[in-house]
Order: structure tokens, then C-alpha cells, then sequence
């Protein structure tokens, strides 16, 4: 318990003025004692404004949401930098030293290793451990800030593996495999893009399985990262602070953001992974967890390369199709892919019609089961 005031402190100011001239203590002791009578009305002022400030940065024994996501976003590009470099320098001498010894130059090592980690198209190991090291990392930062700065479980962000939790994954992966299958339709349909060759032709069909069982991988690796990254750990610490469609819309802002450095990327691009992103958190609505996200994003990715072989996000991930881009930039995407055109971010707008209308015919569904279950009878 804290202390309070003297009780001397709470009479009139009258009462002391008083004091001081009948007391008979020397004047000199008196006007000291009354020079630190502090008023209480600076005690509690003083107080008030310690606890106005802490009330910027701390509410319910943490930090406050909007701080916790600036720490995690710079935090966590620095980690994944870091571990970025960690894993090329790793790598690179174990190349080195094997490489060296079958006779190749510094050179020659240097312009391999770049290359085996640029084409994606070809799912070589060293993009593939990349991109598993990228997404291991990211887990591990994601759940350092849930343990030590949210003080929340890693699991709560929405991958609570209860009854339905792989079903939901399937079914965010086949509601956008069939959007994108329309997107694949229109778009020759439209004379945006031709196709000028198949995949199997090129080689037998165990090679085509084979690439296709990696581009789906490959995906399924992004779709968690970017799913624990920005629906997980953004969208959700957001919410806690300025509510969720606000959140939605800054989350979104962010994951368009962070696409500005891929190839091709522009302001289109970024309109049409802001949209994407509004989708997605629409998925973790629905549900309240991220499996019906991260089946959607890994659809995306792998519909859209290697799958119909559009351009991913300015990445080449191959494809079934050699497809001939000749429709406008505004319509098809340009170098960056059918994400940055019209076609695709209509198709987006559709999705989020549709889950936006399934989820609040899922509510009404469980409102009205709610209701007759309060209207039956209790057993006696």
C-alpha cells in the first residue's frame, strides 16, 4: 500500500497561516516544516503524469499493440537479413571447398551460386534450402516476439491444429486453384496470353511430376511465412489496438509494401497485392485461423507459376504452359504477372465477395442454431 499525505497537509490553508504565528517554535524552524508541505494536489498531479505517459507505451503489463508491431517489423527484416547472410556464407564455403576441387575458379563458384539461388524456375536444392531456411527462421522470430514481447502462445495466432484444421487448408487451396483457373480462361480468352508449348514436351512426365510436386512445395513454404508474417503476427497485434477491419487495411498496405522489391513491381502491383491481402485476412476471418490462408496463398502462387505459368509476383516459377504474353500491362500484369492487371484483381474482388457472403451466411447458420438450442427444454 502507498502511503498517504500527512493529515496536516489536508487543512485549510487558513488553519496554517494560523499555526505559524501562535506557534512558539523558533520562525525559522516553522517555515521550514511548512516550505516541504507539499500540496497534495502536486502529489497526485505528478503521479497522474508518470502514469499518462506510461499509458503510451504499456497497457496490461506489455507493450501497447502499435509499438509491438514497429519492434517486430524492423526486428524482423533485421533477423531475416541476417540469417539470409548466415546461409549464404554457410553455403557458399561448402560450395567453395567442393567446387574448388573439381577444378573450378572463384569466379566460376561465385556466378553458379547466383545463379542455382535466382531461378526459381528450375527448384534447384540451394533455392529450395533457402527458401526452407527463410521460413524456419521466420517462425522462430515470429514465435521469440510472441513468447517475450506479446507474452502470448505462438499457437493462438491461428494454427491450432483441432478437429478441421487440414480441411480448411484444402478448401482455401481449391476455392483459388478454380480462380485462377478462370483467370488462365479469360485471360486467353481475352487474347492476353497464348500458349506456344507444354511443359511434357520438352521432357518425360516424371520430370514435369517432378517439378510440380517442388513448385507446390516451394509455395506451400511461402504461404506460412507470409501468412505467420502478415496475418499472423501484423493483422492480430493491429486488431488489439485500432480493431479489425482498420487493421485489415494496414496489414494489407504492409504486404503490398514489402512486394515493391520484387521485379516489375510498381503502383499497379502493389493495388493488386493490396487487394490479395484484404483476401487473405478475410480467410483468417472466416475461420479465425491462418489454414485457410496459407491454402490460399500457396494455391496462388503455384496456380499462377507452376501450374498455368504466368510470372510469380516478377519471379519465373516455370509451368505446364510456355505461355506468350501479349495483352496490355493494365489487363495481364506486364513483367510482374496477371497480379498487377485488371483481370486478376477483378477475380480478387470476386473472391472477397464470395467468402465475405459465406461468412455471414456462417453466421446466421450459427445464430440460429444457437437460438433453438436456448428455446429446447432443459432435460429434467
Amino acid at each position: 500500500m502507498t502511503e498517504g499525505p500527512p493529515e496536516s497537509l489536508n487543512m485549510p490553508p487558513e488553519f496554517l497561516r494560523a499555526e505559524v504565528t501562535q506557534d512558539e517554535k523558533p520562525p525559522e524552524t516553522q517555515q521550514v516544516a511548512v516550505h516541504h508541505a507539499t500540496p497534495p494536489e502536486t502529489l497526485s498531479g505528478s503521479v497522474t503524469q508518470d502514469k499518462h505517459w506510461k499509458t503510451w507505451f504499456v497497457r496490461d503489463g506489455r507493450l501497447r499493440s502499435g509499438w509491438r508491431v514497429l519492434l517486430y517489423a524492423i526486428g524482423a527484416r533485421l533477423a531475416q537479413i541476417i540469417a539470409a547472410i548466415a546461409f549464404g556464407l554457410v553455403i557458399g564455403a561448402i560450395v567453395f571447398v567442393a567446387w574448388s576441387a573439381a577444378g573450378w575458379t572463384p569466379e566460376q563458384v561465385l556466378g553458379r551460386l547466383i545463379e542455382e539461388l535466382s531461378t526459381v524456375a528450375t527448384f534447384s536444392p540451394f533455392a529450395f534450402g533457402f527458401r526452407l531456411w527463410e521460413t524456419c527462421s521466420l517462425l522462430v522470430i515470429v514465435f521469440a516476439f510472441r513468447r517475450f514481447i506479446d507474452r502470448r502462445s505462438f499457437r493462438a495466432l491461428g494454427f491450432q491444429m483441432t478437429r478441421g484444421w487440414w480441411q480448411e487448408a484444402l478448401a482455401g487451396f481449391g476455392f483459388t486453384i478454380v480462380a485462377w483457373g478462370a483467370i488462365f480462361v479469360l485471360s486467353l480468352a481475352f487474347g492476353a496470353a497464348t500458349i506456344t508449348g507444354f511443359a511434357w514436351e520438352r521432357g518425360d512426365w516424371l520430370a514435369v511430376l517432378g517439378a510440380l510436386v517442388n513448385g507446390l512445395l516451394f509455395n506451400v513454404l511461402i504461404g506460412i511465412a507470409e501468412e505467420t508474417d502478415a496475418r499472423g503476427y501484423i493483422l492480430q497485434n493491429l486488431a488489439e489496438g485500432i480493431r479489425f477491419v482498420p487493421a485489415v487495411i494496414v496489414s494489407s498496405a504492409y504486404f503490398a509494401v514489402l512486394h515493391l522489391l520484387n521485379p516489375g513491381a510498381g503502383w499497379t502491383s502493389t493495388v493488386g497485392i493490396f487487394f490479395a491481402g484484404i483476401l487473405l485476412a478475410l480467410g483468417y476471418y472466416v475461420t479465425r485461423r491462418l489454414w485457410f490462408s496459407i491454402g490460399m496463398h500457396a494455391a496462388w502462387n503455384f496456380a499462377e507459376g507452376p501450374l498455368f505459368g504466368f510470372p510469380v509476383s516478377g519471379i519465373d516459377m516455370g509451368g505446364l504452359f510456355d505461355l506468350n504474353i501479349t495483352g496490355p500491362d493494365w489487363l495481364i500484369g506486364g513483367a510482374f504477372g496477371p497480379e498487377a492487371g485488371a483481370l486478376a484483381i477483378a477475380v480478387e474482388i470476386a473472391m472477397i465477395v464470395a467468402l465475405w457472403m459465406w461468412s455471414q451466411r456462417t453466421k446466421r447458420e450459427m445464430q440460429s442454431a444457437e437460438e433453438n438450442l436456448d428455446g429446447q427444454p432443459n432435460a429434467a
